[in-house]
């Protein structure tokens, strides 16, 4: 009989805790990470309650509290059309987001029935943003019960690889919600701002619903710019001001500017050409810009200005604000590619939140600085990162 050896025994004691234990205390630990972002987006949630309802009080004067009602708000959602048979399916989108908007202008009308169309803008779109942070609030909120009541370690893996995601997206949509609550403009404001910059008096008319147009001159071309109407939070119907322009004057081509999102990597305000709509809405406005452009024989040409989703519904920093003189420039060069005389339309697409409707607004605006990302980092991350940092090269004589 081999000698007793404790060694042995303490080893595979160690072998069964690791195989039983183990799993648990990740679950366990995972849960309770899963738990704290729930509670910080739960926060958000309540957070954007406080400040809708201090600007609704300050800006609509509510003759009853109007809190009640905005929490309500955020529990609104939208049913998708059906979509088995497409055939029509873009008229129902459009029907549907139409009477979104009509529901949510008599709520912003409740909440602040004394605010002017700016604030009454800015109320809708402080809304939408709300809605947006509690849904994600209520997601991540699910799967933390339901982890817990499964017990499933796979779906608490991969909520946990998300949340670095989640956390930094609800935190930018804070950081709007708070920019629009002070009438700031946010990252997806910039093809406003181009589209502004390009307005050099306070002449415009109204051309299809929250979307105004200006008629200029630009190297002897005539040219009709269209923006959402600003300095409120409007978006609008770039699809019908496109398609009415198009049907009563003869159009040589169509320009869009519009943020678009990055990749890792690419520098923020960067400004790229391509060709086509370049509009993120669910479909109609896209698609009747297609329509008349197709129908009318006109290009389709897109200035897209990159930044990733977090800077987009962030307020607007001064690096993506330079872009606009790069725009300009590149827009400038495509007007003087088509013929003298001809007609040409240029569409500032996105939110007009804190932009006006002429350089006369805009010139001024005061843009932070980028903040720096801040990482976390242990004292395990910083040793590794020394130890697989390359050697220095010398340098050449």
């Amino acid at each position: 009989m081999p000698p007793f050896d404790p060694g042995q025994v303490l080893w595979m004691l160690m072998f069964f805790a690791f195989v039983f234990i183990y799993p648990k205390y990740m679950l366990y630990k995972m849960i309770s990470d899963i738990e704290e972002v729930a509670k910080t987006l739960e926060g958000y949630t309540r957070d954007a309650v406080e400040i809708i309802v201090k600007t609704s009080k300050e800006k609509g004067k509510p003759e009853i509290e109007p809190k009640k009602t905005i929490e309500n708000a955020f529990e609104f959602f939208l049913i998708p059309p059906v979509d088995l048979d497409p055939y029509g399916i873009l008229k129902k989108i459009e029907h549907i987001i139409d009477k979104t908007e009509d529901r949510l202008e008599e709520i912003a009308g409740k909440i602040a029935p004394q605010s002017d169309a700016v604030w009454r803008a800015n109320t809708i779109s402080l809304v939408k943003a709300g809605i947006g942070l509690n849904n994600i609030a209520k997601i991540v909120r699910h799967y933390v019960e339901f982890v817990k009541k499964t017990g499933n370690l796979q779906i608490a893996m991969i909520v946990q690889m998300s949340l670095p995601l989640i956390k930094r997206i609800a935190k930018a949509q804070m950081k709007g919600v708070e920019a629009i609550a002070q009438g700031k403009p946010i990252g997806d404001c910039i093809g406003p701002l181009v589209a502004a910059n390009l307005i050099k008096t306070e002449e415009h008319y109204e051309v299809a619903r929250d979307i105004i147009c200006h008629e200029t001159e630009i190297s002897d071309r005539e040219i009709f710019i269209l923006k959402a109407n600003g300095p409120g939070a409007n978006l609008g119907k770039f699809g019908d001001g496109v398609k009415k322009l198009c049907e009563e004057n003869k159009i040589s081509k169509i320009i869009t500017v519009d943020a678009s999102l990055k990749l890792e990597g690419e520098k923020t305000g960067k400004v790229a050409e391509g060709i086509g709509a370049a509009i993120g809405d669910p479909g109609p406005e896209k698609a009747k810009m297609e329509e008349a452009a197709l129908k009318n024989n006109i290009p389709l040409e897109a200035y897209a200005i990159k930044m990733s989703i977090e800077e987009a519904i962030a307020p607007m920093t001064k690096e993506i604000g330079e872009s606009v003189k790069s725009a300009l420039e590149m827009l400038s060069e495509s007007v003087e590619r088509v013929p003298k005389e001809s007609k040409i339309i240029i569409v500032g697409v996105g939110n007009a939140c804190g932009i006006g409707n002429s350089l006369q607004s805009v010139k001024d605006l005061q843009l932070p600085e980028k903040e720096e990302e801040e990482k976390e980092e242990t004292l395990a991350d910083k040793i590794i990162k020394a130890l697989v940092k390359p050697p220095e090269k010398p340098k050449e004589k």
